[in-house]
C-alpha cells in the first residue's frame, strides 16, 4: 500500500514556487489556490491510479487536473524539478518531494515520451523511470552500436566481422527496448 503524500509543507512550497513560475502562463481563468492545485496533483500522481480512476479531494476536478499536469509536462516543468534533484545544490524541501517528483516524472514520460526517458537516463535518476532501465529504449546504446556497425561495415572482410555483426544484432535489440513490459517489472 502507498503512503498518501502530505500537503506540502512550506519550506517545500517556498522552494517549489520559483519553479512553477518559470513555465509559461497559459490562457484562461487564474488559479484561485495554486499550492492546493500542486498538493492534489503530487496526491494524484503518488496514488498510482489512473487518472480516470482517481478521485481528486478537493474543489478541483480530475480532468482539471489532468490537464493542467499535461500542460506543466509540455513546459517542461518535471525535468527541470528532476535536473533540480540531480543537481548537488538542491534544497532540502525539494529532496524531501524526491518521491512525488519521480511519480511524476514517470507520468510525463506517458506524456512526452522518449525524451523524457532521456531525461531520466541522463540524469542517472532510474526511479523516474517506468521500468528497470535495461528494458526501456536507449537511444545513447543505439549511437554506439551505430558507431561500432561503421567500423566493422569498413572492416566486413575481417573474419571475426559475423560475430561482431551479431553481437551488434543483440545490442540493438537491447538498446531498442521491450515492446511489452511485465507488470511485475512496472513502476507506478
Amino acid at each position: 500500500m502507498r503512503t498518501p503524500i502530505l500537503p506540502l509543507s512550506d519550506a517545500a512550497w517556498a522552494a517549489l514556487l520559483p519553479h512553477i513560475h518559470r513555465t509559461p502562463s497559459t490562457p484562461g481563468r487564474p488559479i484561485p489556490d495554486l499550492r492546493a492545485r500542486f498538493d492534489a496533483l503530487f496526491a494524484a500522481v503518488t496514488s498510482g491510479k489512473r487518472w480516470t480512476h482517481y478521485e481528486a479531494p478537493g474543489a478541483t476536478p480530475t480532468p482539471t487536473l489532468h490537464r493542467h499536469f499535461g500542460r506543466l509536462a509540455h513546459a517542461g516543468l518535471w525535468a527541470r524539478l528532476l535536473a533540480l534533484l540531480a543537481s548537488k545544490d538542491c534544497p532540502a524541501p525539494i529532496k524531501s518531494l524526491a518521491a512525488a517528483i519521480h511519480a511524476a516524472h514517470r507520468r510525463t514520460i506517458r506524456i512526452l515520451g522518449l525524451p523524457a526517458i532521456l531525461v531520466a537516463r541522463r540524469l542517472h535518476i532510474h526511479e523516474a523511470l517506468p521500468a528497470p532501465s535495461w528494458l526501456l529504449p536507449d537511444p545513447d546504446l543505439s549511437e554506439t552500436v551505430r558507431g561500432l556497425l561503421k567500423t566493422i561495415v569498413m572492416d566486413y572482410l575481417h573474419p571475426q566481422a559475423l560475430a561482431h555483426l551479431r553481437l551488434c544484432k543483440a545490442l540493438l535489440r537491447t538498446a531498442g527496448g521491450r515492446a511489452r513490459i511485465p507488470s511485475c517489472l512496472r513502476t507506478l
